[in-house]
């Protein structure tokens, strides 16, 4: 409805314009002022009442808005496209903040001090930065207990160890290794 307004708002005022430069022609080729005709005249005053009335419909939608449902409606589409963009952006940010910690993950694993239980082991979680392998090593045996590895996420693997001692916890992150003893105690 509002762009009818539009429509009938520029219709006028340029049929408006074209009459009056159409007299303006009459006026120079015959070189004297003549009256108008009563149809031109008519044309001229209905022309600007559709002009006034246009801008009037205008002022009107654009201030009450559920009054034209057209208007209305392309609001709506503005709306709900902007609420799309703002929720694509939130998850933008959110997958930026989830890289940011992603990135300060260090290595680390639980308990610090891992005891064996009354079933004879001794659970430990391993928690891996992205890109890291981790090997758990027998401190005096060479023995190769545990491999794992983390491809581009942060991820926490459990392991039970069966057997009280040293370990070597020998962890590559980015081509850098880092050595960690743990020792895991008797009941």
């Amino acid at each position: 409805m509002l762009n009818l307004f539009f429509v009938l708002a520029i219709a006028s005022f340029v049929l408006f314009i074209l009459i009056l430069v159409a007299r303006v022609q009459l006026i120079k080729h015959y070189r004297r002022v003549t009256n108008a005709s009563r149809f031109t005249v008519f044309l001229s005053w209905l022309l600007i009442i559709i002009f006034f009335g246009s801008l009037g419909g205008i002022v009107y939608g654009v201030g009450h808005p559920n009054a034209l449902p057209h208007f209305y409606y392309n609001r709506h589409k503005q709306e709900t496209l902007q609420t799309k963009l703002q929720q694509k952006e939130a998850k933008q940010k959110a997958k930026q903040k989830v890289a940011k910690l992603e990135k300060k993950v260090k290595f680390a694993y639980t308990p610090v001090n891992p005891k064996l239980d009354g079933n004879g082991e001794a659970k430990v979680k391993f928690i891996l930065p992205r890109q890291t392998t981790v090997r758990v090593i027998g401190a005096h045996s060479g023995v190769i207990y545990a491999t794992f590895s983390s491809s581009n996420k942060v991820k926490e693997i459990s392991k039970a160890f069966n057997n009280s001692g040293d370990y070597l916890v020998k962890v590559t992150t980015n081509g850098k290794t880092t050595n960690y003893k743990m020792t895991i105690a008797d009941q």
